[in-house]
């Protein structure tokens, strides 16, 4: 079965996140804003979801390891 990819570039300001109705099941949003930087997707839940770049995941949880000792 044939897949289609779908991406709805968004502009560069620092918007939010797209909304339920913004997106069709499995479709992608970029966010490419400097300060936001972020991928999004609809789940079959119609949900809107972020892909979470886990290098900042793993620059948070050392924070915060510092930060509570």
């Amino acid at each position: 079965m044939a897949n289609t990819i779908t991406l709805k570039k968004r502009n560069s300001t620092s918007s939010p996140a797209p909304s339920t109705s913004d997106l069709t099941d499995g479709e992608l949003a970029i966010n490419y804003h400097s300060s936001v930087r972020k991928i999004y997707f609809k789940d079959s839940g119609n949900t809107v979801r972020e892909v979470v770049d886990s290098q900042g995941v793993d620059e948070q949880a050392t924070a915060l390891a510092i930060a509570l000792g």
